[in-house]
């Protein structure tokens, strides 16, 4: 049986109609592909202090106010999606460069493709939350 893991991703969006975003190096499958900020759950961690753990330590801003809207089951774990408003500054603290895309031309840039759903959900205010069964053969 495969190690059963919990991740977390987030989406940080600002006043100006952009998205925070890191440009993945790692894994394999998502390098050169821009995605949320995110990484694994501690153990005795919740998804939401590993979410404000992660970006922390990720992108250099300590925000307390997550919103976990979205919970995606896959093969070997599930992914608890976050969101968040703030104006924060940013700054890439690992190889993996953060930045901010404007949210209207997501689709049009190297994302990974749940991105072109997940951050409309994520805007979403009337969605209370959605858990979403994602498996598939690879």
């Amino acid at each position: 049986m495969a190690d059963f893991t919990d991740w977390v991703v987030g989406f940080l969006f600002n006043n100006k109609g952009e998205v925070a975003l890191v440009s993945k190096t790692h894994p394999a499958w998502q390098a050169g592909k821009l995605n949320g900020v995110g990484g694994k759950i501690d153990d005795g961690e919740t998804p939401a202090q590993a979410m404000q753990r992660e970006f922390s330590e990720e992108a250099g801003a300590d925000i307390a106010e997550w919103r976990e809207f979205a919970l995606l089951k896959v093969q070997d774990g599930q992914v608890h999606f976050f969101a968040a408003q703030g104006d924060h500054e940013l700054r890439s603290m690992t190889d993996e460069k953060v930045g901010w895309y404007k949210v209207a031309e997501v689709t049009q840039l190297p994302i990974i493709k749940n991105l072109a759903w997940l951050i409309p959900l994520a805007l979403d205010k009337n969605n209370a939350y959605a858990t979403i069964d994602y498996f598939q053969n690879h």
